[in-house]
């Protein structure tokens, strides 16, 4: 099998080899008293370890490389980073290293000191064609361990996405209420539309948008009018009117329209990009949604109550686009499973990551306590790891299975997650 770096550092993490047989190349006996701290960073792959070489006591620092030519590959001789390497751990021995002033490194070939069926595991993981690399061994790992394991790629998926929350409020000069109006916009379009709503949010004039806050048919005119939706040709009596009013409007204040395409295949009617964008409207106008909106919930029912739209423009009642009237009237109400998905992208995220730029931890808490009092979300992700024996209670552990799935089972990263040690370090 081939064998890479991260499984070699695994390994020596992990101490998964015949710890009390160790030698050197030279046959000296190694005892493994410490095995170093991983770095992370430029310089050796484990700092600060403890290595006895036949009597003598070392303190230094470990590198690791499928072969022991790879040190002068990579220039280390020449680093004075490396100067204080007392091992070399290799798979293959294929040249005598030495320091920069001429001292030779002690090597150890971990490829002498391996349970073969360690290796037979990990080459089955990576090599399986199943759903997940586990798919077979899931179900039998302690039920604590994986909720453990969710609740620490909980908060992974958070602090990531409240990067992508700040790199734009870097983008747009710390502008909270711009950046909550960009990023609900995205929201709103859930994936299809994603990047075309958040356009949309980013084109959106909010100080214009706050003159008019009272007047729902101005804020839809902007909202359409921005979108570019707004039929060029024929059009009925209602989009005549936003026509007129966008007109009006973009020439005495420059506006500018979405460039992006919008996207109906395949897609519920219900979701359509103009049924969305009169329901933002309304969020806007009526809801008054905003940042000190959401900074100021206090439970799951108020989080609720503020996507909660009674009744829309009467125009939509029986449309779901421009000019095409539905079958059947509706009540263009978002549905509850969407608003609890808006609470989680949106409510949750403003609201951890406002509390962590600021250092509020009430914030951060009332994000997590959010997520803990939702239901776990339904898709497809959740039911299959569910056939497989890893069951979630609620959103907060439903938001770290998404993050296991795209981020270590997807990537086959099973060296960096709970449940794929647990497998492999199993005898």
């Amino acid at each position: 099998m081939l064998v890479t770096e991260n499984l070699m550092q695994f390994i020596w993490k992990l101490r998964l080899f015949h710890v009390k047989k160790v030698r050197s190349t030279e046959g000296i006996s190694l005892d493994v008293v410490h095995v170093g701290q991983f770095n992370t960073d430029a310089g050796p792959d484990f700092l600060m370890s403890h290595i006895k070489i036949g009597r003598q006591d070392w303190h230094g620092h470990v590198e690791l490389h499928i072969r022991s030519s790879d040190w002068e590959r990579h220039q280390h001789q020449n680093d004075e980073l490396y100067n204080n390497v007392i091992l070399h751990v290799v798979w293959v021995n294929d040249k005598i290293i030495k320091r920069k002033d001429g001292t030779q490194i002690p090597t150890l070939v971990l490829s002498k000191f391996i349970e073969p069926k360690l290796l037979e595991k990990y080459a089955a993981m990576m090599n399986v064609r199943s759903w997940v690399p586990c798919e077979a061994q899931l179900s039998g790992i302690d039920d604590l361990k994986k909720s453990m394991w969710l609740d620490v790629l909980s908060y992974e998926r958070l602090e990531m996405r409240v990067g992508e929350i700040l790199l734009l409020l870097d983008h747009f000069g710390n502008d909270w209420e711009k950046i909550f109006w960009i990023w609900t916009c995205r929201c709103m379009g859930l994936k299809v539309n994603a990047h075309t709503f958040q356009e949309l949010g980013e084109k959106l004039p909010l100080e214009i948008l706050q003159k008019y806050r009272s007047d729902l048919f101005k804020i839809e005119a902007l909202f359409f009018g921005i979108s570019g939706l707004i039929p060029d040709g024929e059009r009925d009596s209602y989009a005549e009117k936003l026509h007129h009013e966008f007109n009006y409007q973009k020439n005495i204040h420059g506006l500018r329209v979405v460039h992006g395409a919008w996207k109906r295949l395949r897609m519920r009617p219900y979701n359509f990009p103009e049924l969305r964008i009169a329901q933002l409207a309304v969020l806007f106008s009526v809801k008054g949604l905003g940042v000190s909106k959401i900074l100021g919930l206090n439970s799951l029912e108020e989080a609720r109550e503020l996507f909660n739209i009674r009744s829309l423009n009467s125009y939509w009642k029986d449309h779901f686009s421009f000019n095409i009237q539905a079958i059947a009237e509706h009540s263009g109400k978002i549905g509850r499973n969407t608003i609890d998905i808006l609470i989680i992208n949106i409510v949750v995220l403003f609201l951890f990551t406002y509390g962590k730029y600021y250092g509020i931890q009430d914030y951060m808490d009332k994000a997590v306590f959010l997520l803990e009092m939702l239901p776990r979300e339904m898709n497809v992700v959740i039911r299959n790891f569910s056939k497989y024996g890893l069951y979630t209670q609620n959103a907060f552990q439903s938001q770290g299975i998404l993050q296991l799935k795209t981020f270590y089972c997807e990537r086959k990263q099973c060296l960096h997650c709970r449940i794929g040690v647990e497998i492999l370090q199993r005898s």
